[in-house]
Order: C-alpha cells, then structure tokens, then sequence
C-alpha cells in the first residue's frame, strides 16, 4: 500500500508543478479532495481534522474549480482514476484509506495545514541584531545564554527568521533580549504570528506595542507583556532541582502574577494609549506570556481560566468544575478574579496567551535532534498523547495560541481576526456563567522537549 502512496505522490506532484501556478493549483486540489471526503467514514472524517484546515475553507471547494484542476491533465483527474481502480481491487474503505493519505502527503509537501512553517526572512529598514552580543557576560540572561552556544545554531536560525522584518524602533531591543530575554522572546514569537496571519505591523506607531492591520482593513492594537517572577521569588530560568510540591500553590503564583500583567497594561491604556488616535475607537488587546516560575508551561489554561473567569477544577474533588472568585497573593490579601465576569476591565477587548511559545516552539522548527512529548485535544478521545523525534513532530507557529473574547468590551475583537484552525478561541456567556472552549480537535495542549534518544543509542 505504501509503494502504491509514494508512487501517486510521486506523480502528482509532477503534474500539479507542471501547472503555471502550482502552489495555487496544489491548495485547490487539497481543498477539493477534502471537500469530497467531508461526509465519508468516521475515521476519514477525523482524519481531516488532523490537518488543520478550516471547514470553511474547503466546503464548497470542488464547485470553484477549474481546468487546471480538474481537467484531463490535472491533478484531480489523476486522483479520481486511481481511487476507482483501487475500490475495484482493495475495497472502498481501503481505497479511501489511500486516498486520503495520498492528500496528506500533498499537504505535507505543500506545508499546508499543520506542516505549514513560513520560512521566508523579510527585510526591515532598521532590522534586528539579537546575535551580535551587547552587554558584559555578567549581564546576559541564562535564557540568552543558552542559544549562543554551538549546538543551538538552528535554534538562533529560526529566531532569527521570525524576527526578520521587525524594526528595532528605539534602539534597545537587542539589548533587552539579551538581558531580560522573556518580553522581547514574546514580542518576536508575537510578530511570527501575524506574519502567518497575513496581519501587517505599522512599525511607525510607538505604541501599543504593534498596531496590526487585517487585509480588509481592520486595526487592532496589542500590548505584549509577560508574567515574570517576583523579586524574591525563583526564576523560571533557575537550575535548581526544585519540583511542583503544591499544585494549588503554583496556581495560584501564577494566578496573582497574570493578574498584576493584566492589571499594568490595562492602566497604561486608560492613562496613555487611549488618547492616541489609532487607538480610539479599536480593539485593544493584551497579550500575555507566563514566564513566573519553574514549570510555568505546566499550567496550560489553568491559571488564565481563573484569572478571566473566575472558574477552574478541583483536582482533589473527581476535577469538579468550581468557582475561584479570589486569589491569595503572600497567603494574606486577597485578589479579585474574574476579569471578564464583570465590566471593571471593559477596555480590553481580548487577551491573548500561550504557554507553549517557548525556546521549544523554537526547537520544533529547527533540525535539532530532541524528543518531543506533546499532549493534544480531542473533542471525543480527550486527551492524545504523543511522543516523537523532532522531525517526525509537526506543529505550527500558531498551535496553542489562545484567544480570550471579552464579553463586556466596549470594542469588540473580530472573530475571525485570528481566524485560523489551531487558534482556539473562548467566550463568556455572562448569562449563564459558561465559558464556551472552542478547541478543535489535533490541536496542541502542551509540550515538553527532551534529549534525543538517538543520542544515546
């Protein structure tokens, strides 16, 4: 079955580069041959889910064709021929298995979906230098420290690319990344991301952080701030032996440090940013970055869903749904939670966060030899786990991205502004006090990475 696969890859692959515009012809394809298979077998269903293309981008596919396409000499018509011949001598469910691992060879090599990686570098007129090193040894971060060293070149590479395009605007950036690291890592990750959401940066406005605009106009204005340790507290970058003793303890550190991020950046809008012009009148969002401890990136959604919505689970209750209306900041004063229950923060229109944007979203793009241990979300399996080499891992820059919709913004976010199938969104039914999780299926929860096992073979 395998030779049968490789060889119709093989062969339509050549086909669809023999077309003028091949890219084009190669997406149109797919979104036909999903289009197709859209109401097949279970298992053919859930298999489309896996490669992270909107329904919506392909319902309808197969009526937008063209010659092409779905001419004697295009693709389709290779496909179609193959699938007849092979139901006749396989079966219809063996053929389907076959086709539709044929059209994921094709994603696969197109880099649609899932594999998509934007590898292109663009330029800026005042471009970043992150590698060229500033400051005295002494000063740099361990972060920092950890990427310029000879096995991690792959990792600057990647860096790199996504920060190509970025404007050093105020002549401290590569200093700042070199120093403190965790905010300006946050803003390239950031960056990336529109750039793959087709999302332009007016690098002309100071302020906000980046002021985006969509390709029908739209301007939303975002803040990147990240949760950090407090002065007396261990930093996430610390190499001591130091484990999760207290599940609750570490929640709730990392509840009353979001909470301070969210707090500060919603004060700089109402004191400052509000009275700009490209401000008024457009969503404003605070994007957010956990770095406040060791095993920060364990807390996947836990503290954010407490700290918006004053909800989580009681692990020591059979994971009982429960109100969290407060948190224990130094174990004596008392926080308010619940950022979206209420008006108090209306001027936010969304928040943004992510615990998986990390060195390793880095790793993953790379050619670094590590393993990768990665949980995914399944609207009927539940949890997937996953444990592979890096180049047989694929997610995308995107993947574990969460947008949070303020329900009592006075500007409200677009819903489809981050429109993209690995972006999960959350909204809040004020009535009813239910936070509607709109995870779609194959899409990254968390991730861990670890020394390759290769090297130790």
């Amino acid at each position: 079955m395998q030779k049968i696969i490789d060889s119709a890859v093989t062969e339509l692959i050549r086909i669809i580069e023999s077309k003028q515009y091949s890219r084009k012809v190669a997406w149109q394809f797919v979104l036909e041959e999903l289009d197709a298979a859209k109401d097949g077998a279970d298992f053919i269903q859930d298999r489309i889910k896996s490669f992270y293309i909107k329904s919506s981008d392909y319902i309808g596919a197969m009526s937008k064709s063209w010659n092409d396409v779905e001419g004697s000499g295009g693709p389709q018509q290779f496909l179609l021929h193959l699938a007849i011949t092979l139901s006749e001598r396989m079966g219809i469910e063996n053929a389907a298995i076959v086709r539709i691992s044929i059209v994921e060879y094709i994603i696969h090599h197109y880099k649609f979906g899932r594999y998509f990686v934007d590898e292109k570098f663009e330029s800026a007129k005042k471009p970043l230098n992150l590698f060229q090193i500033i400051p005295e040894e002494t000063k740099l971060n361990p972060n920092y420290k950890s990427l310029i060293t000879e096995e991690s070149k792959s990792i600057r590479d990647v860096i790199c690319r996504w920060a190509s395009g970025f404007e050093d605007r105020d002549n401290k950036f590569n200093y700042e990344f070199q120093t403190t690291f965790n905010s300006s890592f946050w803003e390239i990750y950031l960056y990336q991301c529109f750039k793959d959401l087709n999302l332009l940066v007016d690098f002309s406005k100071a302020s906000p952080d980046f002021s985006i605009k969509s390709i029908k106009g739209e301007v939303v204005n975002v803040e990147a701030v990240t949760a950090n340790h407090a002065y007396d507290s261990e930093p996430e970058w610390s190499s001591s032996e130091s484990t999760i003793s207290d599940h609750q303890k570490f929640l709730d550190f990392a509840c009353v440090r979001i909470l301070n991020a969210i707090k500060s950046k919603h004060d700089k809008y109402v004191n400052s940013y509000s009275k700009h012009e490209h401000v008024k009148g457009n969503p404003y969002i605070i994007a957010i970055a956990p770095f406040e401890q060791k095993f920060f990136f364990m807390q996947n959604n836990e503290a954010i869903i407490r700290v918006l919505y004053g909800q989580g689970i009681d692990s020591s209750n059979g994971f009982q749904e429960i109100k969290v209306p407060i948190v224990m900041k130094n174990s004596s004063i008392p926080l308010e939670l619940g950022v979206f229950t209420n008006d108090k923060f209306k001027e936010i229109s969304a928040v943004i966060f992510s615990t998986t944007a990390t060195i390793g979203k880095a790793i993953t793009q790379s050619k670094l030899e590590r393993d990768i241990r990665v949980s995914r979300f399944h609207e009927i399996k539940g949890l997937i786990t996953e444990f592979k080499p890096n180049d047989k891992h694929f997610e995308t820059h995107l993947d574990g991205l969460q947008v949070h919709h303020n329900p009592y913004a006075k500007v409200k976010l677009n819903k489809e502004f981050f429109n993209k199938y690995e972006v999960t969104h959350y909204y809040y039914d004020t009535e009813k006090e239910i936070i509607d999780n709109q995870q779609k299926s194959y899409t990254i929860i968390s991730r861990n990475i670890f020394p390759s096992s290769k090297e130790s073979s």
